[in-house]
């Protein structure tokens, strides 16, 4: 049997992107979120997930964006001097050149966490904006930290794109799935982002052939949210018109049709370790 995870991130990033999920997944068209937890909706955004017990919920891991839930002295590594987190491609030179304190960085994620847990959300996966924790460091403290709290998955660092060599999708459709090992987190075997394929995704047969070979489960990453936002911050990656692009995708009858045609189960993180077995 494969699976399809549909996870829609920054759940908690505004009122809209928070509607838009909460939408979707009314509609069936998701079956997880991941949580920002230092935005201005953070907290409508939990007291949506507590209100969707069907609904996964993971914690979006942020480096980024914002400000720190800790005080900013507390880890001025990862801040600028106005105590917000430095931009994405800053960080990630920071912490290429060793300017990332980890130490600050497992502190900070701890309390990201725990800000989740005290608003009584049950977490069945960690991820991180921007995928910072495909860095080593980082993946033994949000390692450490699932393992903590008893987080039993994460999301995959093997991420399949339409300008993925055709080399590496020749490897990733002919090797048989690896088995679970004891002491790592569960994953999704494979990643792919709608942000990045679009409506392409409905038509690749690379695609459609992963997704239907048993025993994979992957993970389509969205980014929902409804054009007339406009409390997200100019400089974001996503704008709202691109956000629509893809609720529309979603919501739409060839996608549905896509879903249908290549009978993929719906899962969500909570699943894994019960799918992933060939029939």
């Amino acid at each position: 049997m494969s699976g399809l995870i549909i996870n829609a991130d920054d759940l908690g990033y505004s009122p809209l992107v928070n509607q838009a999920i909460a939408d979707l997944f009314a509609a069936g068209r998701l079956t997880s979120a991941s949580l920002l937890v230092n935005q201005a909706a953070s907290e409508e955004g939990a007291a949506i997930a507590r209100g969707l017990p069907r609904l996964s919920v993971g914690v979006h891991l942020n480096l980024s964006r914002g400000r720190p839930i800790l005080p900013a002295r507390q880890v001025p590594s990862l801040v600028d001097e106005e105590g917000q987190f430095w931009e994405s491609a800053t960080f990630f030179r920071r912490a290429v050149l060793g300017q990332v304190k980890w130490y600050e960085v497992a502190v900070e994620l701890e309390a990201q966490v725990q800000w989740a847990l005290q608003r009584g959300l049950h977490l069945d996966n960690l991820d991180s904006h921007v995928h910072f924790h495909s860095l080593p460091a980082a993946r033994r403290i949000t390692e450490q930290l699932a393992n903590r709290h008893h987080v039993a998955a994460w999301r995959t660092p093997y991420v399949l794109s339409a300008l993925t060599p055709t080399r590496l999708w020749t490897d990733a459709l002919a090797t048989p799935i690896k088995p679970y090992r004891p002491g790592r987190l569960l994953a999704p075997d494979f990643l792919l982002s709608l942000h990045q394929w679009g409506d392409r995704l409905l038509f690749d047969k690379r695609v459609a052939r992963l997704l239907v070979k048993p025993g994979v489960v992957t993970e389509l990453v969205v980014h929902p949210g409804y054009v007339e936002d406009d409390a997200l911050p100019p400089g974001d990656q996503l704008q709202p018109l691109q956000r629509q692009v893809e609720v529309d995708l979603l919501s739409g009858a060839a996608f549905q049709h896509w879903l249908k045609q290549l009978g993929v189960q719906l899962v969500s993180f909570s699943d894994l370790g019960r799918v992933g077995t060939a029939d």
